[in-house]
């Protein structure tokens, strides 16, 4: 088979695998948009401004992994804008321990107080903290542009990915349970009403 046939037929099952993973949000938020690789979803009400959902696709050898990214922005308040990511992470090194938020500094020399509050007002909503620690994710991070006012919640869960292996030649969707989906949604949203 010709390798633009074979890429053809990857891109339709990479975007049939992008969909049934995002059935949920369908679901919940409407019918998205398909615009290049993402799946942009009608915002009607707050905490959002956008949520848009795609793969990050990690090259490994002989292979590729199709990653599921969420992507959330909501508006934040000006006095809450610390210069760096806030990043969810989880005590224990053998065994998941409880969830916690850090900040990872852009600048060596960076501004603590704002991002003291924002860790303040995240770890101390003991909702939030319980919900992350049942969430399965690689990763969960806050973005926050002072000048536009905006954070940006991304969230990567272990679910909902698409792996593809040249050889031994393979493709295997890893689904995102609802249980997750659900999951996912309420602590996004969480976030999103926290810091606005």
């Amino acid at each position: 088979m010709p390798k633009r046939v074979v890429n053809q037929f990857l891109d339709k099952e990479v975007r049939n695998a992008l969909w049934k993973n995002s059935k949920y949000f369908i679901e919940v938020l409407g019918e998205p948009n398909e615009e290049g690789n993402e799946l942009i979803f009608p915002i009607n009400s707050l905490p959002f401004i956008s949520f848009k959902i795609r793969y990050h696709i990690e090259e490994k050898f002989l292979g590729k992994i199709y990653g599921m990214v969420l992507e959330a922005k909501s508006f934040q308040r000006e006095i809450l804008c610390p210069s760096g990511i806030v990043e969810l992470r989880f005590s224990g090194f053998i065994k998941k321990g409880n969830a916690f938020f850090i900040l990872i500094p852009l600048k060596k020399k960076s501004n603590t107080n704002n991002a003291n509050r924002v860790l303040q007002i995240l770890n101390g909503e003991q909702y939030l903290i319980e919900q992350c620690s049942k969430l399965d994710c690689e990763f969960l991070r806050l973005f926050f542009n002072s000048q536009e006012k905006v954070l940006k919640t991304e969230l990567r869960p272990y679910g909902g990915s698409l792996i593809h292996l040249q050889f031994p030649p393979m493709r295997y969707n890893v689904d995102l349970v609802n249980e997750q989906a659900v999951l996912i949604l309420s602590i996004m949203k969480k976030i999103a009403e926290l810091i606005n």
